[in-house]
């Protein structure tokens, strides 16, 4: 049986094979290939696929030789099966069943994506389960290629993207020194001519809707009406209609229109062009052209992304400068004609709209009173509420109802254990009985002293057997009144001790609930004439009941938020049957109409008076 070693490669051999395509810094379709035929060189020259799921479908990135040459489907459930199980455990090997057919191995690639699965595909023959496991224990040294070939790219893309930011820097930097607006793109574009190598970077402004050349690298002055000039700003114009680079020669892919700029580069025999816009807030507001006089010297996109960088971030000092840097006449009278030109013109429709709608809510808001009420907090009380306390030292025996149940006249609520006041019962019994006997013969035998010492300790016995019956008597404690239990649960403390005085049980009656409210100190005066208000309770806030003010209390009473004054009131109406003392909710108690304008600012008004009266 062939093994896996006689074709497969040293561990140097290895290396030098890997390290080619791990150093490898093309483009992804070629890693790929390259990626694929050495790991069918480190499997003996086996056929590989690389496969990727995308959209639920395993998809096949690159494969060696041919894709043809795959002895197995891809496209099967038995593959997508194994690829999944690969994708989890790392490795799947399918054996050949019989002796000159291939066996699979998949194993899973690491690409430092989390959402993409990527999955080596490996036939070889002989298929022998030791010829797989051999061969993953070459191949597992591949594994982590894809990803270092993707944080290799990675690096690149940040280290380009800081040369590029300091390049920014650096032009910023030579530009800030100057505070006028020609100044600044006199710098701007014999810094770039400099920096790029070119014959000559010129810019230009957008004034009203056509482009102006501003500055030309290596001229202080120009005439406006010399031909290039006009052809130049006619390239300025081709690029900012389009928002976008337009290079001559052109890149792959690109489908800009560059009629005016083949026309000035074949008048001024150019080697290279290339315009940069400049955007504020989304809007063209210049361009930025550079050109190369030397056939061949082209624009790379790695130097048009740098450019990109250099307009975002000159773009906006140029607009503030360009604005600022003129007659403050023509300054305001720019300004207010582009106010104008906005609100009224037919484009601001919905402007307008909000405008309207603003003044109509505003004069709704100053002249219009609607229903006010002031918010409270709110707990439901009960005339009645019954403390059960403990009648005796004791341990807890029976309980018969919990929190929340309805209880009626008589009830049984719950009891202590009585064994031990039976067996004390009991003591006192034969205590009060051997005492009476004791009396009996100091009666016959005339011994008077004796007869006064037993009479006492006997009545002594009878108190303590009444003090025992007492306490047997109030071991049972029972509801006085028709109401529901609201607080006391016990079913957790069968047999444990309690202390005389101790509150067992709170049981309240459900007749006369009546409403607390808490307002707040700042708005009782709000609702001082005030008889009627709304709650809403928390555990039904879809349900609300109308409840009428009886009473403010006249002292306020201090809580952490501050002062609040006690309003009281009763339900009217009909009363639910789930009502229960201790509910809480928010209650609206009604005020004099307001306006929505007061509404909105007295806060803050009174918040003022208080801290700047004098």
């Amino acid at each position: 049986m062939k093994s896996f070693n006689r074709f497969g490669p040293s561990s140097s051999e290895t290396y030098a094979r890997l390290e080619t395509c791990r150093l490898f810094d093309g483009p992804v379709k070629s890693f790929w290939a390259l990626f694929a035929r050495t790991c069918a060189e480190l499997a003996g020259g086996a056929p590989t696929r690389v496969m990727v799921l995308a959209e639920g479908v395993w998809r096949t990135a690159a494969s060696w030789p041919e894709a043809r040459d795959f002895p197995f489907g891809v496209q099967t459930p038995d593959f997508a099966d194994g690829a999944t199980r690969s994708v989890r455990d790392g490795t799947f090997m399918s054996p050949s069943l019989a002796d000159g057919d291939p066996g699979l191995l998949l194993l899973a690639l690491a690409t430092g994506e989390a959402a993409d699965a990527c999955v080596l595909a490996v036939a070889l023959s002989p298929g022998h389960m030791e010829d797989l496991e051999l061969a993953a224990s070459v191949l597992r040294l591949a594994t982590d290629t894809p990803l270092l070939y993707q944080r290799q790219r990675q690096l690149e893309r940040v280290r380009q993207d800081v040369l590029n930011y300091a390049q920014a820097l650096e032009v910023l930097a030579a530009t800030n020194i100057h505070t006028r607006f020609i100044s600044v793109a006199m710098a701007l574009v014999n810094e770039l001519a400099a920096r790029h190598v070119c014959t000559r970077v010129s810019l230009g402004w957008r004034e009203g809707t056509i482009i102006r050349v501003k500055a030309v690298s290596g001229t202080d002055r120009f005439e406006r009406r010399m031909d290039v000039v006009q052809k130049l700003e006619a390239c300025m114009e081709e690029s900012a209609e389009q928002d976008e680079e337009i290079t001559l020669p052109s890149w792959a892919g690109s489908d800009a229109v560059k009629r005016d700029h083949e026309i000035y580069v074949g008048v001024e025999r150019l080697g290279a062009i290339l315009s940069v816009p400049l955007r504020v807030d989304g809007e063209g507001r210049g361009v930025l052209t550079l050109e190369r006089g030397e056939a061949g010297a082209v624009f790379t996109e790695g130097e048009a992304l740098a450019l990109r960088v250099v307009a975002d971030q000159v773009a906006r000092r140029l607009d503030d400068l360009y604005r600022n840097d003129r007659w403050f006449g023509i300054r305001w009278a720019a300004a207010a004609r582009a106010w104008l030109a906005n609100f009224l013109g037919p484009k601001q429709t919905w402007i307008k709209v909000g405008a309207i709608a603003g003044a109509v809510a505003l004069a709704f808001s100053l002249f219009v009173p609607l229903p006010y009420r002031v918010n409270a907090n709110f707990i439901m009380r009960a005339e009645a509420l019954l403390h059960l306390p403990a009648p005796f030292d004791g341990y807890l025996g029976a309980v018969n109802v919990r929190p929340g149940d309805l209880v009626h006249a008589g009830d049984l609520l719950l009891s202590l254990d009585r064994s031990d006041l039976l067996v004390e019962r009991a003591a006192a019994r034969a205590e009060r009985q051997r005492y009476a006997s004791e009396a009996e013969r100091a009666e016959a035998d005339q011994k008077l002293a004796d007869l006064r010492a037993a009479r006492a300790a006997q009545a002594q016995a009878e108190a303590r057997l009444e003090l025992i019956e007492y306490r047997l008597a109030r071991a049972e404690m029972r509801a006085p009144f028709d109401g529901v239990v609201v607080d006391g649960d016990l079913r957790e403390r069968f047999g444990a001790p309690v202390r005389s005085g101790d509150v067992l049980m709170k049981v309240s009656r459900l007749e006369g609930l009546y409403v607390e409210m808490r307002v707040p100190e700042r708005d009782v005066d709000l609702i001082a004439g005030s008889k009627q208000s709304q709650i809403a309770f928390t555990t039904r806030p879809e349900d609300t009941f109308a409840v009428e003010v009886e009473r403010i209390e006249p002292a306020a009473q201090v809580e952490r938020e501050g002062n609040v004054f006690v309003v009281r009131g009763r339900l009217t109406g009909q009363r639910a049957d789930w009502l229960r003392p201790g509910m809480s909710g928010v209650a609206k108690v009604d005020s004099p109409r307001r306006t929505l304008a007061w509404i909105a600012t007295h806060r803050l008004i009174d918040f003022l008076r208080l801290k700047l009266w004098w």
